[in-house]
């Protein structure tokens, strides 16, 4: 049985739609997700001081100072993968 014209269409377009979605959420987590680690970074050291730990980080700029040196640029980057893995599928449906 072959559809409609159209509702071949609109099925392409819902697919395009889907998946520049899921493109665009992809792009959107890759901006944002050093500032998140960081700040994750700095709250974690934040916890351990008040449990009377030496402190790892003097700031931001410190920390992203830290990461880069130890772990390379890729290491503002660590867990990017788990948080694309959900994003993504997510961003598509929006």
């Amino acid at each position: 049985m072959l559809l409609p014209v159209k509702l071949l269409i609109i099925l392409k377009w819902i697919k395009e739609f889907f998946f520049l979605g899921g493109i665009t959420g992809g792009i959107e987590i890759c901006i944002t997700f050093p500032t998140e680690f960081v700040k994750t970074q700095l709250q974690l050291d934040e916890g351990s001081s008040r449990r009377g730990e030496a402190r790892q980080y003097n700031g931001v700029i410190d920390c992203v100072k830290k990461t880069v040196r130890t772990r390379g640029v890729a290491g503002l980057y660590r867990g990017l993968s788990v948080l694309l893995y959900g994003s993504i599928p997510k961003s598509a449906v929006r």
